[in-house]
């Protein structure tokens, strides 16, 4: 990962790589596909997965934007939504499966690139139960609560998840 990314969302995928053999495939395959691109990890605060790219003159910079509002609004841990929004960079690198929506080099993905980002995060979120079932049990749906942009369900009691030990809140910006 490039200089310059959330710290919080950083230390949380360094767990989370660690943990999930998917993910480490996933993060192979991105650092050979792509020599030129440098990756940047942010909070993504919309309701919908985003990133920015920015051309430079030796190579090109993709920031990430990882949407957070499943796990700072309805419960969900911030982990699977790491690993699917690396799964929809390695579709943008690998695979160009994205539509451009502005001049400002923001991207919208294909249907079948969003539903394979939702199988791969099931796959993370079985990974990681496996490693830490009582902080990671009863999970949301992951494709539910991106279809509802992220409304909490009145079940839930709004609290935010528990990130990895290590990890700590205070690295929020």
């Amino acid at each position: 990962m490039y200089p310059g990314s959330d710290p919080m969302i950083l230390a949380t995928y360094r767990w989370v790589l660690a943990h999930s053999p998917s993910l480490r495939e996933v993060v192979r395959r991105l650092a050979r596909a792509d020599k030129k691109a440098r990756f940047r990890l942010v909070p993504g605060l919309g309701d919908r997965y985003d990133f920015l790219i920015t051309p430079t003159p030796v190579d090109y910079e993709i920031e990430i934007q990882v949407p957070i509002l499943g796990w700072t609004r309805c419960e969900d841990a911030l982990e699977p939504w790491i690993a699917s929004s690396l799964f929809l960079a390695l579709e943008v690198v690998e695979k160009e499966r994205y539509r451009d929506r502005s001049a400002r080099g923001y991207l919208a993905f294909l249907d079948g690139s969003l539903h394979g980002s939702f199988v791969f995060q099931r796959k993370v979120r079985q990974e990681l139960q496996a490693v830490e079932a009582e902080r990671l049990k009863d999970l949301p749906d992951g494709p539910g609560l991106y279809r509802s942009g992220f409304r909490p369900s009145p079940q839930w009691n709004r609290q935010r998840r528990a990130l990895p030990d290590g990890v700590p809140l205070s690295a929020e910006k």
